[in-house]
């Protein structure tokens, strides 16, 4: 029986109505990488218990900013966040760690990369190129909004293995980045420009971000590999 994998859906209030939402990109990369892809709405954090006991894994899917006080920060003007992706936030956070506590595999996308960082207790920056600057663009100014940019990847890290690649084109549609690393997280992969683009649990559970869109370069075999390992790995750590 294929894995059931869940992915998170974004959150969006306008002119008075609330809309879940997600790119069918995500559903058909966990298709291609051969499991069942059932999409999660945003709910109560208390529900979190019951949503991970019914899943093998779970993808945290990109979206808008999480509000800064959640990682102990002021908001700059250049955030982008509101009320919606305060509930998800709150929700996907709880989720996170509970999949964690229940040894489940995880991967973050984008703003799922930054939301595994902050649930484990990490910062970011909220604007790359106000507090940072760099030469490399990561996210560009209209649609489709996606930036190609390279990325080195730690040769022994469980990213590179599911990878197959350790120098790869990726490509990007983000302006915050890991500040503060969370706790039992390591950096597995940078930009050249220095930007975090990857990250992964430090005590061999199954808990991988990156900061890229993988799921937007299907066409890649890099981006292929990297879900086929990841339905693999929710399927293995299913039969034990």
């Amino acid at each position: 029986m294929r894995p059931l994998i869940g992915i998170t859906c974004g959150l969006r209030e306008k002119d008075g109505s609330v809309a879940h939402e997600l790119q069918d990109r995500y559903v058909q990369a966990i298709v291609q990488g051969g499991g069942v892809p059932v999409l999660l709405p945003t709910l109560a954090p208390e529900e979190a218990p019951t949503v991970a006991a019914r899943l093998d894994g779970v993808v945290f899917s990109g979206g808008r900013d999480i509000p800064p006080d959640l990682y102990g920060a002021e908001p700059l003007p250049q955030t982008e966040t509101d009320a919606a992706m305060r509930r998800r936030a709150a929700f996907e956070i709880c989720l996170a760690r509970t999949m964690a506590e229940m040894g489940k595999p995880v991967l973050g996308i984008c703003l799922g990369c930054q939301l595994l960082n902050v649930a484990f207790g990490g910062t970011l920056f909220q604007d790359i190129p106000t507090e940072v600057g760099t030469d490399v663009p990561h996210k560009l100014a209209q649609p489709p909004w996606f930036a190609e940019h390279p990325v080195v990847v730690e040769r022994n890290s469980l990213l590179a293995r599911w990878l197959g690649a350790t120098d790869i084109t990726v490509k990007s549609a983000h302006h915050q980045a890991i500040k503060q690393l969370g706790h039992g997280l390591r950096v597995v992969a940078r930009c050249p420009d220095g930007i975090v683009e990857g990250i992964e649990a430090t005590d061999g559970k199954y808990i991988v971000g990156v900061q890229w869109h993988p799921e937007a370069q299907l066409d890649a075999d890099h981006a292929r590999r990297l879900f086929a390992a990841f339905v693999q790995v929710c399927q293995t750590v299913r039969k034990r």
